[in-house]
Formats: C-alpha cells, sequence, structure tokens
C-alpha cells in the first residue's frame, strides 16, 4: 500500500513541476481572441451559388432544425427550369453542431459548412441570434463588439 501510495505521489510530483515551468497563455478576451482550433466546428456558413437544393441537409439533421423552401423557374437565357431558394433556415438553440449536414451536402467543395471560425454567439435577447436566416447564413459577420453602455 505504500508503494502504491508513493507510485501516486509521484505522478502528482511530476505534473505539478511540468505545470510549474510551462508557459502561460492568458488572453485579455474582449481585446484579444485566440483562433479556435482547425477542427472548431463554429457557426453555419452557406454558399447559395454551390447549393443545388437537394434538401440533403435537411434530411440527415436528427433533430429538424434546418427548413429548406424552393420553387422552380423558368431561367429565360438556358431556357431550362432551375430551383430557387425561397427559404433556408436554422434553428440554432437547439442545434447540436453534430456535422451531419455538413456530411451529407453532395457538392464538392461543401454549400453549407460548420468550420467558420465564430465562436461568439452570445446575446442579450434570447430569441436574436438563435434563429439563422439565409441572408445571415451567406454573410455571417462576428458578432459586435459588447460595450460597457449595452450592459445593464
Amino acid at each position: 500500500m505504500l508503494l502504491d501510495l508513493f507510485a501516486g505521489l509521484g505522478i502528482t510530483g511530476k505534473h505539478l513541476l511540468k505545470n510549474l515551468f510551462s508557459t502561460k497563455v492568458t488572453v485579455q478576451y474582449p481585446e484579444e481572441r485566440r483562433e479556435p482550433a482547425h477542427r472548431f466546428r463554429g457557426m453555419f456558413r452557406l454558399d447559395e451559388d454551390r447549393c443545388i437544393k437537394c434538401t440533403l441537409c435537411a434530411r440527415d439533421c436528427p433533430i429538424d432544425i434546418i427548413y429548406i423552401d424552393w420553387h422552380q423557374e423558368l431561367n429565360p437565357e438556358t431556357e431550362k427550369k432551375e430551383k430557387v431558394l425561397d427559404r433556408f433556415d436554422i434553428d440554432v438553440q437547439r442545434c447540436m453542431f453534430c456535422g451531419l449536414c455538413e456530411e451529407a451536402c453532395p457538392t464538392e467543395p461543401k454549400s453549407i459548412w460548420l468550420t467558420t471560425k465564430t465562436y461568439e454567439l452570445a446575446s442579450y435577447d434570447r430569441w436574436q441570434n438563435l434563429y439563422v436566416d439565409i441572408d445571415e447564413l451567406q454573410e455571417w459577420k462576428v458578432r459586435p463588439d459588447y460595450t460597457d453602455d449595452e450592459i445593464v
């Protein structure tokens, strides 16, 4: 039993010394921001030009948070019917960020992806940024900086 105790204390001491002599990284968050890891799943992004309106992303979503409506129009130049998106909405408040919608997309490169580096999704109004429509998905912007005046 005494041997097990010293083995445990040895591991604890090794981690203690490693943490004492390693360089710490402190980021002053609102002014400085760290770049997320390469595999980070951030906010959705949609490229309507690449999207073929197949609705596979909505069908593969396990919790049905993607809503897609489209109609066909006759292109006057080519005289062929083309699909036009009417609605592409995502209910982010229920999203698990699992990436199944991205994997289901048959286009190459993907028309919908989760690898945007946006992680600042907080808002003061619960419903303000949790339901994202097609315009917000195409031109995703980083949330505005919060000042002391906005915090009440």
